[in-house]
């Protein structure tokens, strides 16, 4: 039986050369080597360009308990004040519900509003 060529792979975050793993002394299986796109769990969880997803993640990290606007519980969304999604700054992040979050950027828009900016408090 001949041996299949192995061919020699990087990780597509730090560059080191990879080689296929063992497993209870049994050889990583070629197809599922040939696949792997990172040498280690930590570098497959580096991640240096977010999705616009991976971006309102991490603003959720500073909502506040209520809505800054209207006090609801519920529903909870993090507003960009400046409009920024990369710009996970606390001081750039308002807790809005979703109702006043939808109300406010549509107002905006309606009046002419590039950036929204910060919701006032409801009385």
């Amino acid at each position: 039986m001949e041996k299949k060529q192995e061919e020699t792979k990087c990780c597509e975050c730090c560059g080191k050369a990879m080689q296929r793993k063992r497993f209870n002394g049994r050889l990583e299986d070629l197809s599922v080597f040939m696949r792997r796109r990172f040498c280690s769990l930590s570098c497959a969880n580096t991640r240096t360009d977010l999705t616009k997803h991976g971006y309102s993640w991490r603003a959720r990290k500073h909502l506040k308990k209520k809505c800054e606007a209207c006090g609801y519980a519920r529903a909870l969304q993090a507003h960009h004040i400046d409009q920024d999604n990369s710009n996970n700054e606390p001081e750039n992040i308002q807790t809005l519900c979703k109702h006043c979050h939808d109300f406010w950027h549509t107002t905006a828009k309606r009046i002419g509003k590039m950036v929204a900016g910060r919701m006032p408090r409801l009385a």
